[in-house]
């Protein structure tokens, strides 16, 4: 006799995970597992509004049991208030959850497929774009940036874009897993390009280079790197740009991040076929060497703020040498 059973760790589930060929990832918030006779013969995680490692044993497929570990968990997330799950899957097994009430945001072939249940979801998400975009005419780009912190590169990416386009949509990473939070971030941008009138700044969300759609952006893995980049590139091309008119999306060279430096080739590779224009400027320089955010990381971490000085703009100095910037500036120091 099948059951459903909660369980208190990861630990339990090992095995199963291992036979099946799956990766164990430890950050989980829920786990459950369907028992046969005492025998763990399925399971699957939650976290935060991931579904995760779900496992059947190859000696029980075919018994539905995959439908019953996801309707387990999406009633648990829904009696805990979460609304909205996503799961990443291979593209061919898109079909096998389609009747579980799951819709598909991204098939990124050959790496993987994201769907998700619920709402708020993508086309909440676009509607909100939409808003934000108005009568769409002219030509509109795209930046996407992290700008940890905002510098002198950000900013001639955006006063080029700007130069070239009618409207520029400049999208935040809102993930707060940078050094320099999410709320300051985009302070910063926004008063820091506030000269600029067809420039608007506005919040990346979950749908833009997260942990959901981007994960190893902030691993730093780059073999997941490719998949997970290819996953967000369709996100884009499928939901954001058509929801703000985007014909070009610009971006700078990447002399320092292999994993960033994956993520604009894929671009490249998904967009301009696909009739984005892609534009890829080379990074503006200072003292021989390329602008960058963890160069001023690098240099605030030394205490050297005359250098730094000369990397970013005047409203991003302003906050560094602020009683506000002091608890970031501590946490750079201790590394």
């Amino acid at each position: 006799m099948l059951e459903e059973r909660s369980l208190p760790n990861i630990n339990q589930v090992e095995t199963l995970i291992k036979s099946c060929g799956l990766s164990i990832n430890y950050s989980v918030d829920y786990t459950m597992g369907i028992f046969y006779d005492d025998e763990l013969v399925a399971t699957g995680s939650l976290y935060e509004d991931m579904i995760q490692m779900v496992a059947i044993s190859p000696y029980y497929q075919g018994n539905d049991l995959s439908a019953i570990v996801i309707t387990h968990l999406v009633n648990y997330a829904f009696n805990k208030g979460i609304t909205n799950l996503h799961l990443f899957t291979n593209p061919d097994k898109v079909g096998m959850f389609l009747p579980m009430g799951f819709n598909t945001v991204a098939i990124a072939k050959p790496y993987a497929a994201l769907m998700e249940w619920g709402k708020p979801g993508i086309a909440e998400y676009c509607n909100i774009l939409k808003a934000q975009a108005g009568d769409i005419n002219g030509s509109a780009s795209a930046i996407v940036m992290n700008c940890n912190p905002f510098t002198l590169g950000h900013r001639y990416l955006i006063e080029t874009a700007a130069s070239e386009n009618s409207k520029v949509y400049v999208m935040v990473v809102q993930e707060n897993l940078s050094v320099f939070p999410f709320d300051v971030r985009y302070k910063l941008i926004r008063e820091g390009t506030s000269y600029l009138p067809n420039v608007t700044v506005i919040p990346g969300g979950r749908y833009v280079v997260s942990s959901l759609t981007f994960p190893s952006y902030f691993t730093k893995d780059t073999e997941l790197a490719h998949a997970h980049c290819a996953v967000d590139v369709e996100i884009f091309l499928k939901h954001i740009a058509p929801a703000l008119g985007i014909t070009r999306r610009y971006v700078g060279t990447e002399p320092y991040s292999p994993v960033t430096e994956i993520y604009n080739e894929t671009m490249k590779k998904r967009l301009i076929p696909a009739g984005i224009e892609l534009v890829e400027l080379a990074r503006i320089e200072k003292s021989g060497a390329a602008i960058s955010a963890s160069r001023v990381r690098q240099l605030l971490a030394q205490g050297n703020l005359e250098a730094v000085k000369e990397l970013v703009p005047e409203i991003t100095f302003n906050y560094l040498i602020s009683e506000a910037a002091k608890p970031v500036l501590s946490k750079i120091r201790k590394g």
